[in-house]
This record gives structure tokens, sequence and C-alpha cells, in this order.
């Protein structure tokens, strides 16, 4: 945990301001240090500062094991290879849909090795972004379910915003972390979505590609994003589709694969993730090869732009894919009316919706509604 997000954390019960208890502390060699603004005031390190504070000295410290402590309410939370924890180790051992989605996604963030070096690549907010015609982002930045941190690590990787990736699995915090660790504007939390340890009114911005549909209670998770949003904060979600737009036959489809769904999502995460690798080339032949043929047909580029999968870069690179469409133990789909309503529900002001096989919605946190949370 980097000193600095002591200023953004809080009891995720109380929400008071957190006392930091560091035990193991590591020097690690920062990118765009220059660029963070001071921290507020919140200084997690009094002890150690004589006449002036420095800042970019504290800046280049890894809390990699310590303590959080609630003046408030007592409780108190780890901090552990570098990750403040505000689920509790042995809660994802229970069966309860979160977990079981935790250790589910746990299992294939943990299968992505992150460079040595920094490398940006566009990735799922590029989409949106450029789906919603959003602008740079600025300030402080919350990234709802970071899985394994590429988004997390491309946003913060410039300097110009400071991001703070929540996220639920032990393999997403552990490769979000291994990913993130030299950025001086990147954090990662553990927490859950429906219940995130932050103040009202923290963030300038906040975007969730492919998760609040993954939450049992997307409307709380929504809720949630908005509180700690500040007054003008920009919102942006990504969401799957009901298919209520498609033809019959999509439609069909789709209830034999949420009938398979009923199958796969009991199997063990190691074994499912070969049964997604063995069936990669047959998608590939069924939904890429012909994608790939017909989109040079004038006539026939609107009936691609529908098909599921085109986007595969080889017959093998699909299992992580159909992993993700075929593991999670929860899946809300929405149609483009409804996709709006999860976000207006939580008083956010609906900009714009886009379809990309799913539903990108954009919205705004008014002045008022910011207003209205102090």
């Amino acid at each position: 945990m980097k000193p600095r997000a002591l200023e953004y954390l809080r009891c995720p019960d109380c929400r008071t301001p957190l006392h930091l208890e560091a035990q193991g502390l590591e020097q690690v060699e920062r990118h765009a240090v220059e660029k963070l603004a001071p921290c507020s005031g919140l200084c997690p390190f009094p002890d150690l500062v004589s006449q002036e504070r420095d800042c970019a000295a504290c800046a280049r410290l890894e809390v990699m094991t310590g303590d959080l402590t609630c003046p408030g309410c007592g409780r108190h939370y780890p901090i552990s290879d570098g990750i403040p924890r505000f689920v509790a180790s042995n809660s994802l051992s229970h069966d309860s849909p979160t977990t079981r989605t935790a250790r589910s996604f746990g299992f294939l963030w943990d299968r992505s090795k992150p460079a040595g070096d920094l490398v940006s690549r566009p990735y799922h907010f590029n989409k949106m972004a450029s789906a919603l015609s959003l602008p740079a982002l600025g300030g402080v930045v919350l990234d709802a379910g970071c899985g394994d941190g590429i988004d997390l690590t491309n946003q913060a990787a410039d300097g110009q915003a400071e991001v703070v990736g929540v996220e639920l699995s032990d393999g997403g915090c552990r490769t979000s972390f291994h990913r993130t660790v030299r950025l001086a504007g990147a954090h990662v939390v553990q927490a859950d979505l429906c219940r995130l340890p932050f103040a009202d009114l923290t963030f300038d911005a906040i975007y969730s590609y492919g998760v609040l549909h993954h939450v049992p209670t997307p409307e709380r998770a929504a809720a949630e994003a908005a509180r700690v949003g500040r007054g003008g904060a920009r919102v942006a979600v990504y969401v799957y589709e009901d298919f209520s737009e498609r033809s019959v036959g999509w439609r069909w489809l789709l209830r034999g694969a949420t009938g398979v769904r009923g199958l796969t999502t009991k199997r063990p995460p190691r074994l499912l993730f070969v049964l997604c690798r063995m069936a990669s080339p047959l998608v590939y032949v069924l939904f890429t090869i012909p994608f790939l043929v017909l989109r040079r047909i004038p006539a026939l580029r609107a009936l691609t732009g529908s098909l599921p999968f085109r986007h595969a870069q080889g017959p093998f690179r699909l299992a992580g894919d159909l992993y993700d469409r075929f593991s999670a133990p929860v899946e809300y789909r929405y149609s483009r009316a409804g996709a709006a309503e999860l976000l207006q529900q939580a008083m956010l002001t609906v900009t714009h919706v886009a379809y990309e096989r799913g539903w990108m919605v954009g919205a705004i946190k008014t002045e008022d509604a910011g207003r209205s949370n102090r």
C-alpha cells in the first residue's frame, strides 16, 4: 500500500479516517512521482518528519504489511502483500455467490502475467471512452472492479490521474498490485463494491467495465459508486445485453448458453479453464472466421457487428473470454432502458447509452446530487 492511499481510505462501517500502523516497509522506484498532487494534510508518517515533510520520499515507500485501525468503531483491517484488505480472508471460503465469484475470477486474473516494464495497450476503458466520448481522466479516479489491473495501469501511467482500483478477488489484487507497484498514482484495494471503504464525494471520475452484472446486488454497487463520486463526476459502466433487441434466433442462443452456465458455474475453476481452452478453436471457427469473411462484404457488415467472439487473435486465444462468460455464478443482463435505469436509480444523470456487444452507459453525478450527500 502506498502511504498516500491513506488519504482516501475510510472505515467501510462508520467511514472514519483510519490510523496506519506500518510494520513492513519497502522502498520502490516510482514513475511520475513529481506529478502527484500534494496530500491534503493527512500524513501517514508524522513521526518520520522533522522540519519539513519529504512527500517525494514518502511516495517511494510501500507498506507491505501493517494494520489499519478505525478510531471510531475500533475495527482493524490488515495490510498484507502490499494490499489493504477490507474483506476477511476466511470469508472467501464460504459458498455465497459473492465469494464464489471472487474465487472464479481470481483464478483467471492470477493467470495474467504482468510485464516487468509498463506497457500501455488499448483495453476496456478505451472502448468506453470512444463509445461515450469521454474526456481524458484527471483528478482522483475509481476503477470499480479492476480485475488484473490493465485499465488501472493505463490510466495511472501518465501521472495525470490518481487511480484507485478496487477488486474483490485475491488473484486480481495480487496481479494488479504487481502490475502497478512502480506507479506512484495507482492504488489497489481489496473490497466489495457494495461496501466501499471511501468517504462520500471522494472521486472525480468512476468507471466499471463488465463487473456490475456479476454483483449479486448491482443496484447497491451502483449506489455506492454514486455515493463516493463528487458533484460533477463522470461515471461510465459496461453491462451485458439481454438480447431483447436481437432476433428470435439470438434470444434462443442466449437461453441455451444460460442453460449451459447452470452446469459450468459448478465446475472447479481449473477444470473449467481446461474445457474452455478445448472449446476455443470451435468457437473461433463458428464466430471469428465468419466475422473475418463477412466483414469484407458491404451488404453483410451490419450482421457481423452482432457476432460474439469476433475479436479473437487466433484459434486458441478465446479460453479467457469463454471462461469469463461461463464461470461467474451471478450474471444479470439488461435492455437498453434497464442499463440506463441502473444508474438513474443511483441518482445519476445518464448522458449516453452506446451499444458494443452490451450496453455502455455514461452518466454524471450532478452538483445537486453531490450536495445532497453532504
